[in-house]
Order: C-alpha cells, then sequence, then structure tokens
C-alpha cells in the first residue's frame, strides 16, 4: 500500500481517499492468487480461495452480528463497498494474509516441516493483527471497538482463526512438488507481508503507538531467531550427522 498509502494516511488531501484501501487489499488478493496458481493446482486454489472467502465472510458476519468471536465492534463505511455489513476488503486481507504467512513460513523453512509452517505462519498472522489493530482502529478507523479498547479475546481469535485457515491451505491446496523454495514465487509473498508491516509499523510509530508495534514486531524477531538457530542445526546435522568434530 505504501509509497501512495503513505500519502494518503498523513495528508489531509489524501485522508478522503482511505476508500481506495479496498483497491489495494484487492490487488494485494489477485496477485497472491496468481502466485498460489502457480505453486499449485489451479482448481484446488480456486476451491481454497472460495471456501477462504466464504469462511472469513461467515466469521466476520457472526462478528459483527452477536460480538462473537472478536468482540463488540463495528466497520464504518470507510472500507466499501460491503456485502451483508462486511467489507470486501476484509476477505481480501483474510484470504491474501493467511496464503502469504504460509508461504512465507514455508520459504523461511524451505518445506523441511509442513506442521512448522502451519504454527509459525499462525504466529504471523497474530502478530500482524497486533500491528494492525492501532492502524485500523484507532488511526484510520476502518472498524471500532466499542469500548474503545481491543479486547484481549480478539488477539486469540485472530490466532485460532488464523491457524484454521491456514490448515486449509495446507490440507486443500495441491502443491506442485517441482517448485523450489527459493523461487521468486516464494519471495513475493514475503515482500507482501513486508509492506503490510512497514505500512502499519510507520504509522502506528508516527501515531504514537509505540508499546503495542513494538510487542508485535518482536513476534516477528522471535520467529526468524529461532529459525535461524532451527537451520544452523539443521545444517550442522547435515555436515555430521554423526556428531563428531
Amino acid at each position: 500500500m505504501f509509497p501512495v498509502g503513505f500519502i494518503i494516511m498523513f495528508t489531509d488531501f489524501g485522508s478522503q481517499y482511505l476508500w481506495t484501501t479496498t483497491i489495494f487489499l484487492g490487488l494485494q488478493a489477485l496477485i497472491t492468487f496468481i502466485i498460489l496458481s502457480k505453486l499449485a493446482d489451479l482448481l484446488s486454489v480456486v476451491i481454497t480461495t472460495a471456501v477462504i472467502f466464504m469462511a472469513s465472510w461467515f466469521i466476520e458476519y457472526w462478528g459483527v452480528t452477536t460480538g462473537f468471536p472478536f468482540g463488540d465492534y463495528r466497520y464504518s463505511g470507510i472500507l466499501a463497498p460491503h456485502i451483508g455489513g462486511v467489507p470486501l476488503a476484509i476477505m481480501f486481507a483474510w484470504f491474501t494474509l493467511a496464503a502469504c504467512s504460509l508461504l512465507t513460513a514455508r520459504f523461511l523453512l524451505k518445506g523441511s516441516s509442513e506442521i512448522s509452517a502451519m504454527a509459525i505462519a499462525s504466529v504471523f498472522i497474530l502478530a500482524i493483527d497486533i500491528l494492525l489493530e492501532p492502524f485500523a482502529a484507532f488511526v484510520n478507523k476502518f472498524w471500532l471497538w466499542s469500548d474503545s479498547a481491543i479486547p484481549m479475546q480478539n488477539f486469540v481469535s485472530w490466532y485460532a482463526i488464523g491457524l484454521l485457515f491456514i490448515f486449509t491451505f495446507s490440507q486443500l491446496v495441491k502443491w506442485h512438488k517441482n517448485t523450489g523454495y527459493s523461487s521468486v514465487l516464494y519471495k513475493i509473498p514475503v515482500l507482501i507481508l513486508l509492506i503490510n508491516i512497514v505500512n502499519f509499523s510507520v504509522v502506528n510509530i508516527f501515531n504514537s503507538y509505540v508499546t503495542i508495534n513494538v510487542f508485535g514486531l518482536l513476534h516477528f524477531v522471535i520467529i526468524i531467531v529461532f529459525v535461524k538457530i532451527f537451520q544452523d542445526k539443521k545444517h550442522t546435522d547435515t555436515i555430521d550427522p554423526a556428531g563428531t568434530n
């Protein structure tokens, strides 16, 4: 979304164009879909995309209507258009975030463990939401919490639903076996995540939401350190499987 997004968010002139967030998220979702179609069987990607879109719409509709599972909130009119009270942009976001988180985790682990990739991807989703909430709810007012505070159940729900969507991708998508994890097709989802992380962080820090932003970033740092240790150990075991000098 940046650098155009920065112009929109940091100027009085640009604030009237916050609705273009839906376009940016739609483009991210389209790019993600194209990448998935190159990495996996097209029909399985189409089916998985439909499942994620329908499931995310239902969960968000249920959440807005009942206050469960995220807490008591409502969407403003900024993220237009709405489908049954749920912005189309939210379905784009769930799809892109789940897919790019899993692809990034697979890229980091080089395919060594799908279960580990799923676990890491779900933490990515939680960390993104920690960065997203002040950015979206307090700064840009895409949605509004009833008590002007983010309930803890929101973060628990994001992690649980994120894990469910990651599992859906992992199980329904029929991945091609001949695509290397160093391929540019795996690097683009990493870039998409990084763009969003930088975008959220800059806006949050500029608006004094420093503590929660640092807390969210720490999740990524911990994961990267964990993966580095795991990869170094794997490399050492490969060179010296018997543990000898």
